[in-house]
């Protein structure tokens, strides 16, 4: 008897590298009035920052062109911002000018995942050094963020540790960014050394844990995946359903080993809720039934076909309880299960059809 393979696939990213959304200063509103004036000042975000603010200069024509630019992106007519704002780039007659209506397609391109051209969008934010420190560090964080998500990692870091050094940022959540950075350009080991310091005083430093693991994930040390996550599951310290699945994972890439433990913390975390019933959680089981057909144990591989059955979408756990049923002579459960697998659109159909006749 043949059993169909199923395959689970475990991808951690370092979230904070990431994480970050672009969001311009005028989405809401452009804050200037026509003359270059503040209406309303925000509170500074970048207080140490030595880099001297410019006066925002910008024409009457550059406060209409903006208002209209910046209430199609509040529209979210994004195709109508990239349209606005290359119109209007040629026009742009003072830096203040330039760098908002960049900082607003930037933010465009962001949303819509054109990660290439937002990075392009901010660093003319950059370049242009026509807002105040607020709008200019923020449009520096998210050309970390664009250039991050583009792949484009060392240039992010080239670029965050510019940032943290001009504003001279104590914020923890760019430092776990530099972290995160450092584990995709090579250099994983300062980023394990350092997430790891950082568990250790704080356990509950649920970022710390999640980027740890993601060098791990990187480095390919399985073993010292599992051990992580073994220790905070047995510490009562994996309690979302992404953790837990991350869990029942790392056990499960070496199923002839762990398909036990796997079956115990799904079967007990399904129980109290904290893993969803769905086809994910179905594919886990098939690998736990997988796991104890191989080691010859049939009825625990058919109890846990049962289960992956019973919350999939999909026949194939049902054809594999057919195989398993009809490997133990019990014809009449296998075509029961052969029907079901049928219902419910098995991939080979043909393989279903045999076990009717």
């Amino acid at each position: 008897m043949r059993s169909t393979a199923h395959l689970l696939s475990l991808s951690i990213v370092a979230v904070l590298a990431c994480s970050a959304t672009a969001l311009p200063a005028s989405a809401q509103d452009n804050s200037r009035s026509s003359h270059g004036k503040e209406e309303a000042k925000e509170a500074p975000r970048y207080p140490n920052a030595t880099r001297k603010e410019p006066k925002p200069k910008i024409s009457d024509e550059g406060s209409k062109q903006l208002n209209e630019i910046s209430k199609a992106y509040t529209a979210q007519d994004f195709a109508k911002v990239r349209s606005l704002t290359d119109a209007f780039l040629p026009k742009a007659g003072t830096p203040y000018e330039k760098a908002m209506t960049y900082e607003i397609a930037g933010s465009a391109a962001f949303a819509q995942k054109d990660y290439a051209t937002a990075a392009t969008d901010f660093q003319e934010v950059v370049t242009a050094n026509g807002l105040d420190n607020n709008g200019h560090y923020d449009s520096m964080s998210n050309l970390v963020a664009s250039l991050s998500n583009a792949g484009k990692y060392p240039e992010a870091l080239k670029v965050l540790d510019q940032f943290i050094a001009e504003t001279k940022t104590t914020d923890p959540q760019y430092a776990n960014m530099r972290l995160s950075l450092l584990s995709h350009t090579g250099r994983a080991g300062d980023a394990e050394a350092a997430f790891k310091q950082r568990l250790a005083k704080d356990p509950n430093d649920h970022t710390a844990f999640q980027n740890l693991l993601a060098t791990y994930q990187q480095q390919n040390k399985n073993a010292e995946m599992l051990a992580l996550l073994r220790d905070r599951y047995k510490q009562g310290l994996l309690t979302g359903a992404d953790d837990l699945r991350a869990y029942y994972i790392t056990l499960l890439q070496d199923p002839t080993a762990n398909w036990k433990e796997a079956q115990t913390v799904l079967d007990t975390e399904v129980a109290k809720g904290s893993i969803p019933k769905n086809d994910q959680t179905a594919t886990a089981y098939s690998v736990v039934a997988q796991g104890a057909f191989g080691q010859d144990q049939w009825n625990i591989a058919l109890a846990n076909y049962a289960k992956a059955a019973g919350m999939s979408t999909t026949g194939d756990a049902d054809l594999n309880r057919a195989r398993i049923l009809s490997g133990q002579g019990k014809k009449a459960e296998a075509k029961a299960a052969a029907q079901e697998a049928l219902k419910k659109g098995v991939k080979n159909p043909a393989a279903a059809q045999r076990f009717l006749k």
